[in-house]
């Protein structure tokens, strides 16, 4: 058996005696099931990237089965095979420590049902502001896919909200950590996050904006001939 601790995007092994903390995720591998414990105070950031960490590992191992349990309702099955303390506590989730990397070639696809019913998909400018209660927005940052769900959406958009982020996974052969948040339920950090990639969208617009207006100032070869 072995027994980890999720933080921010690793995962740590722990040795016993264990000592789990209610503001956290762990996971633990058995020969033939993958249990993800979430403590009653962990974040949505805590508990999507516990889920992506068990998906890492059934992928080497398609054998096991994952099962999701929360503090406090563990079977009988769980508590027979680890004994374990818990402690009031967490530690810093993946959104808590936003590192932006201007390059990523990142998105915000916002997700709506039109008069006739129809689910219509459009790429909007990364802007908090800009999210509405009646709709679903797909935040895509490669590795990482946020789904927001606004409080009166609609069972299509959230459908489709999911189709896209799995989509996402397939093209990209690989298994990007996906939260899925809801209005009102945001985690820390989350707002943060997105003001700093409006700045960043503002930033590669003033930068492109530059570019152009150098590149019309020089004059071309030919320009010297007339």
């Amino acid at each position: 058996m072995q027994v980890y601790h999720v933080v921010k995007k690793e995962l740590k092994e722990l040795k016993s005696p264990y000592t789990f903390l209610d503001g956290d995720v762990y996971v633990v591998e058995t020969d033939n099931i993958l249990w993800v414990w979430i403590g009653k105070r962990s974040y949505a950031d805590d508990k999507a990237v516990g889920a992506w960490a068990a998906k890492v590992i059934e992928e080497k191992n398609k054998k096991l089965e994952i099962k999701t349990i929360m503090q406090g309702d563990e079977p009988p099955e769980f508590l027979d095979i680890i004994e374990f303390e818990v402690k009031r506590g967490d530690t810093p989730g993946f959104l808590k420590h936003i590192d932006i990397k201007v390059k990523k070639d990142f998105r915000l696809l916002h997700i709506e049902q039109n008069e006739k019913g129809e689910v219509i998909t459009k790429e909007i400018p990364i802007e908090y502001k800009l999210f509405e209660s009646d709709d679903a927005f797909v935040l895509d940052f490669y590795d990482e896919i946020y789904i927001w769900i606004g409080k009166d959406c609609q069972v299509k958009e959230k459908y489709e909200a999911g189709k896209i982020a799995r989509q996402l996974e397939v093209e990209r052969k690989r298994i990007p950590i996906v939260y899925v948040i809801e209005e009102g339920d945001e985690p820390e950090g989350f707002r943060d996050m997105i003001t700093k990639m409006a700045w960043r969208d503002a930033a590669l617009e003033l930068r492109n904006d530059d570019k152009k207006e150098d590149s019309s100032k020089k004059k071309k070869w030919w320009q010297f001939w007339k």
